[in-house]
């Protein structure tokens, strides 16, 4: 029993429970979290003093804990070194330990409308190991040579003791970029740069053969009681591409070192999609005359890449990139290097946030053996020694780690998911009887999905409440009432009433505005 559900407090704590996620950590983790402290001179001996850099966070304006950090030097001949910096967190957490044995269960962070259920105690994922402005703090940082063109002339890894200048959002970044809100020269002219060597990754990326899909992240913003104020379609921004670019070059470095290596890696593969969910979106973007990929001879990745280019109004726009999302394979930890179809790229592997994802963690421990001069997979006497506290060398054992955290990753995004339909629909909740605008986004036997333009929530329309009898056509895209021949599509935009919301069902109702029928004059039959 946690509450009234009536209660707007208590909704993050059914999602929670609903999703089995882990919210008290053991006795002995938090101890080992207490006891850990902020660097020593010790501790930042023997690692590269990066101190004198100007190192800078960009993340979203609310977040609590900052896993990266940036820094940009010119090398002269239109070469830059860039400074990739990660929070250190392996050097917290080690193998074995009470905080490994249940960041490993967690899996991940979770992020909720009313605050997040971290992977780590507060004390290192907000403290020791956020990389806070005007604080020492342990990284492990990768260092890449790029020019004008995006191109990667080399790499190294470092452990590194960085000290972070400015704490930046997402939204200052974007103004200072626009000229709306520039900063100080020097860090306006690092921005500058940053931003001109992401637009030439980006270029270089999409040119071989990236898809580049929109599909916007719903946010629900509530006061300290879990009441929601306002949801919102975040928008993507310039800004995002520049700390995404670099995030993916440091990925992309740390896989092919580790292919190399054979380190006992967990990879992030993305599978191309099957040539049966290809045919269903060539089929329903037919039938809802859009346009449709390029024929079956071109690679799967350039059609795509082609049809997502194609100029089209906002809601259509949006409707096209969510089937082709649906028709792409679920992303997925693996111990062994399938490729990365979205991003075209081979030998991927997570490494940038590992205060929130265990795999992250996990790399990070391979990084540190390469830069301590451990060249490759041991031999079977340092292995049997190795696998008592890490059984990284362990190929089933490896197997199994890449498959949990490919499980507790999706439980998490479904729980942040519900938990923002929970409180979409507490905000629905005060709009009864009200008409609002939307687009039809699925079709079911019983009647058709609406999501709202202004409210970023979908209801259901009931069939059965229409005035005639519809029935969906082989294609899955569209409705044809058998009298009035009235068609529903994907897509179409549509104006509904509120009429019905439940929370603890999960579930809205729409009424849809029926345009009025115009009655003839009645005809009356003799006495």
């Amino acid at each position: 029993m946690l509450g009234a559900d009536d209660r707007p407090q208590w909704d993050d704590h059914a999602v929670a429970s609903q999703y089995r996620l882990r919210q008290r950590f053991p006795a002995r983790a938090l101890e080992e979290a207490e006891a850990a402290h902020g660097p020593t001179l010790r501790e930042r001996s023997g690692r590269l003093d990066l101190r004198g850099e100007l190192a800078f966070t960009i993340d979203p304006d609310d977040a609590r804990d900052h896993d990266d950090a940036l820094s940009v030097r010119a090398l002269g001949h239109g070469r830059h070194e860039v400074g990739i910096h990660i929070a250190d967190v392996s050097h917290y957490v080690r193998v074995g330990s009470a905080l490994d044995r249940e960041a490993r269960l967690r899996g991940t962070s979770c992020y909720l409308p009313g605050g997040v259920v971290p992977m780590l105690p507060e004390r290192l994922s907000g403290e020791l190991c956020s990389l806070q402005p005007d604080r020492d703090r342990l990284a492990l940082s990768v260092i890449v040579d790029l020019d004008r063109e995006g191109r990667l002339h080399g790499w190294r890894f470092a452990e590194s003791v960085i000290r972070s200048r400015h704490r930046l959002d997402y939204g200052e970044v974007q103004q200072a970029l626009d000229g709306t809100a520039r900063k100080d020269a020097p860090l306006q002219h690092a921005l500058e740069g940053l931003m001109a060597l992401a637009r030439a990754l980006r270029h270089r990326r999409l040119a071989a053969g990236a898809l580049d899909l929109d599909v916007p992240e719903v946010k629900a913003r509530v006061d300290a009681h879990g009441v929601p104020y306002r949801l919102e379609r975040r928008p993507h921004l310039e800004s995002h591409e520049l700390v995404e670019e670099f995030m993916l070059v440091a990925n992309r470095c740390v896989g092919e070192q580790g292919a190399r290596r054979a380190a006992g890696m967990l990879y992030r593969v993305h599978e191309p999609p099957a040539d049966r969910k290809l045919a269903e979106l060539e089929a329903m973007l037919r039938a809802l005359g859009l346009p449709r990929p390029a024929p079956a001879t071109a690679e799967p990745a350039r059609a795509l890449q082609a049809l997502l280019a194609v100029p089209l109004d906002p809601p259509r726009r949006r409707l096209l990139h969510r089937l082709v999302l649906r028709s792409l394979a679920r992303a997925r930890y693996l111990e062994r290097d399938l490729g990365h179809f979205g991003l075209a790229t081979r030998e991927y592997c997570h490494f940038t946030s590992p205060i929130r994802r265990y795999p992250d963690l996990h790399n990070h421990r391979r990084v540190r053996e390469w830069i301590r001069g451990r060249p490759g997979a041991p031999g079977p006497a340092a292995r049997a020694d190795a696998a008592g506290a890490d059984r990284a060398w362990d190929p089933v054992e490896v197997a199994a780690l890449a498959a949990q955290c490919s499980a507790t990753e999706q439980n998490a995004t479904d729980a942040e998911r519900e938990a923002v339909r929970v409180k979409a629909l507490r905000h629905l909740e005060g709009r009864l009887g009200d008409r609002l605008s939307g687009i039809i986004t699925g079709l079911v036997p019983q009647g058709l999905f609406v999501e709202l333009d202004d409210i970023p929530v979908d209801g259901f329309v009931r069939a059965s409440e229409l005035d005639d009898h519809f029935v969906l056509d082989a294609s899955g895209v569209r409705m044809v009432g058998r009298r009035t021949r009235r068609r529903f599509s994907l897509g179409d935009a549509v104006r509904v009433t509120v009429a019905r919301v439940d929370v603890p069902a999960r579930e809205a109702d729409f009424a849809l505005d029926e345009p009025r029928r115009r009655h003839g004059r009645r005809r009356h039959g003799r006495g």
